[in-house]
């Protein structure tokens, strides 16, 4: 086994990603905000600022990580500025996005020219992904969880969003896109 292969998958979610400091990146569809403290404690420097539209998980990521800039807002409509940040991605997050064609939209307005998105997102066929499927329909969760193919060809349509590359870690896929 090579030493890419023994990576973990928030090894190769962060080698995507290059979070240098000074920068600041955004974690669209955040949770509890457990990734951006991750990126904050990993990546001193860095400015990390976090959105989930479920005000409860918004309220225990303040509560838990105050050095996170959480705040309440859905991928479709971000409280952020033109061009405000250097990065941003999503954490198993994207199947939640009510309208992915306006989430990404909306994700290459807030980053500048030359930012990168990086998406880990859940295989639909693997063990992980049935299991998401299941728990979402328990809990009434609108959910579109889609093949890595089935992605890269919806994000071959998305405006101003390229694709740098993309790969399989078995029960999910990371995906590297950057503003033209």
């Amino acid at each position: 086994m090579t030493h890419s292969e023994a990576q973990s998958d928030w090894e190769k979610f962060v080698a995507l990603l290059e979070p240098k400091g000074g920068e600041r990146i955004l974690d669209v569809g955040a949770g509890r905000g457990d990734k951006a403290a991750k990126l904050l404690q990993d990546f001193p420097g860095v400015e990390v600022y976090a959105v989930d539209p479920n005000e409860k998980r918004v309220a225990d990521a303040k509560r838990d990580h105050p050095t996170v800039r959480s705040s309440v807002a859905g991928a479709e409509r971000l409280p952020f500025g033109d061009s405000y940040f250097d990065k941003a991605y999503s954490t198993m997050a994207l199947h939640h996005f009510t309208d992915l064609d306006q989430a990404l939209s909306e994700i290459e307005r807030v980053l500048k020219q030359g930012g990168s998105y990086v998406v880990l997102e859940v295989e639909p066929r693997s063990l992980a992904g049935r299991l998401f499927r299941f728990f979402g329909r328990l809990l009434g969760e609108s959910m579109t969880i889609m093949t890595q193919s089935q992605l890269l060809a919806r994000l071959g349509t998305a405006k101003g969003l390229e694709v740098v590359t993309s790969t399989s870690l078995g029960a999910k896929y990371l995906v590297l896109l950057r503003r033209v």
